[in-house]
Order: structure tokens, then C-alpha cells, then sequence
């Protein structure tokens, strides 16, 4: 279940903003996975461009993001950077973009969301060259059998519901394993966040296409 454009402004604007305590906790990560990236970048679902800054400055950078009430933020960021961005719309399903055009794909807290994830990334492998990496981190499902599991199954309606189609009991390590992609390295670890402590976070390469 998905609001209308009301809902998705008002969550524009209360996600550009952000939560700081949580970027905090990222910050490491999110260094140690993006700064090194280089060439042709594309990022599924940017938000208000939380990322933009972790980015070498040298990338052409591509951003997809199905909620147009975002793209001002975002380039607000961006301006507030002094970085040149190509924002589009679209979904992570099917990406506006050709084949094999790009070095790496970006998602962070994005594949809790979509609507259809094996769809998602068979795009991103889509899209990379052979040897382009895909970078993620993402909150995934509490362990099968555990109290918290049962509580993020009972919820997940109404999650979803007022998260812009969050699912706070995925087990995205697993679609990430299944998609195909010739390497995959992930960790997982946990942050002291109610309802989603569990994150994974890592990269896959690409292999050559037939």
C-alpha cells in the first residue's frame, strides 16, 4: 500500500532532512564503500542526495529516484557540494539507462523498498560493464525464529504502509547471493536502531554478459 502525492512530498521532505544520528552511524561504511568509486556511477533511489558527499568528485554520477518531490532537495545538495549530477526518474525495476553503460550502482537503504527485488537487480547487473561493482547497505530481516523476526512480520503491513513500501523483515543477503552476479562480498553487522538493527553491506562484480 502506497499514499498519493501528498504522502510522497511529505516524505520528501522529512527524509531530505534527515536523521543525523543515523548518518553518524553509516558514516564509516559509507566511506570505506563509496569514496573509491570512480567513472560512471549510478545510484538507485538517492533521496535528498544523503550520499552525494561520500563521492570523489571526478565520478559522472547518474541518480534514479521515483519520488519527484526529492529531486530539489537532492539538488540542493548537489549545488551545496559544487557537484554536477544527472538526475532522472524512474524505478529500480527498470532503470533508465543502456546496457552495460555504467562502472558501478549504488543502493542504500533502497532494496527495502522496491517493489520487486530479483527484478531490481537483474537490472543493476543490467547495467554494469563487466567488472562494474555493485555497492550496497541495507537493513535486512532480524535471524529466522527470533522474537524480533516475529514482531517485523506482524508489523510489516503497517510498515510498509507509512515507510514508502519499507519491508523491515527482508532477507536481501539472499537475493543478493541468488542475482547471479560472478562475485558477491557482504558482512553483516548491527546498529543500535529499534525494529531494523540488522544491516548488511558489501559489493558484487559483474561478470561478462552473453
Amino acid at each position: 500500500m502506497r499514499f498519493g502525492s501528498w504522502y510522497q512530498r511529505i516524505f520528501a521532505a522529512v527524509e531530505a532532512h534527515g536523521n543525523q544520528e543515523h548518518e553518524r552511524m553509516m558514516a564509516a561504511r559509507k566511506t570505506a564503500l563509496l569514496a573509491g568509486l570512480n567513472g560512471d556511477v549510478l545510484e538507485i533511489g538517492p533521496g535528498g542526495g544523503p550520499n552525494l558527499a561520500y563521492y570523489a568528485p571526478t565520478i559522472h554520477w547518474v541518480g534514479v529516484e521515483p519520488n519527484p518531490h526529492m529531486h530539489s532537495y537532492l539538488r540542493q545538495e548537489a549545488a551545496r557540494l559544487g557537484l554536477s549530477v544527472d538526475l532522472r526518474s524512474g524505478t529500480a525495476e527498470a532503470l533508465p539507462a543502456a546496457d552495460q553503460c555504467m562502472d558501478a550502482v549504488v543502493s542504500t537503504l533502497v532494496l527495502c523498498s522496491v517493489h520487486d527485488q530479483t527484478q531490481a537487480l537483474a537490472e543493476v547487473r543490467r547495467v554494469l560493464r563487466p567488472g562494474g561493482r555493485f555497492i550496497f547497505l541495507e537493513h535486512v530481516a532480524a535471524p529466522a525464529g527470533s522474537r524480533l523476526r516475529r514482531v517485523q512480520n506482524l508489523v510489516r503491513p503497517l510498515w510498509e504502509a507509512v515507510g514508502d513500501g519499507c519491508h523491515p523483515n527482508r532477507e536481501t543477503w539472499l537475493a543478493i547471493q541468488k542475482a547471479g552476479f560472478a562475485q558477491v562480498e557482504l558482512a553483516h553487522f548491527d546498529l543500535p536502531i529499534p525494529f531494523i538493527p540488522n544491516y548488511i553491506a558489501g559489493y558484487t562484480v559483474a561478470g561478462a554478459r552473453a
